[in-house]
């Protein structure tokens, strides 16, 4: 029974420092695209090019990949929360 607990509560704490992490990557990507648009500003573009993360074959926009991050985000929290409830 101890080493349920003690189990849980160490995967308690790990998803919670995986949201952590999560939160600070997206705070990062949100201040590079902010910079990306200063940059587009300062060249004097009207239109701004999306911000896009390139990989392999192809490449991913930033919104898609924010998006992806805060539902998983949200996910993580959802599932803290609940065992949070249940380690009481």
């Amino acid at each position: 029974m101890a080493d349920d607990k003690t189990t849980a509560r160490r995967e308690l704490r790990l998803l919670q420092q995986e949201s952590v992490w999560l939160q600070k990557a997206l705070f990062a990507l949100r201040k590079a695209e902010a910079m990306h648009e200063k940059v587009s500003k300062l060249r004097g573009e009207e239109e701004m090019d999306p911000y896009n993360v390139g990989h392999g074959a192809g490449s991913l926009p930033l919104g898609d990949i924010e998006d992806a991050t805060e539902e998983h985000v949200e996910s993580l929290m959802k599932t803290v929360k609940e065992m949070r409830r249940s380690l009481r």
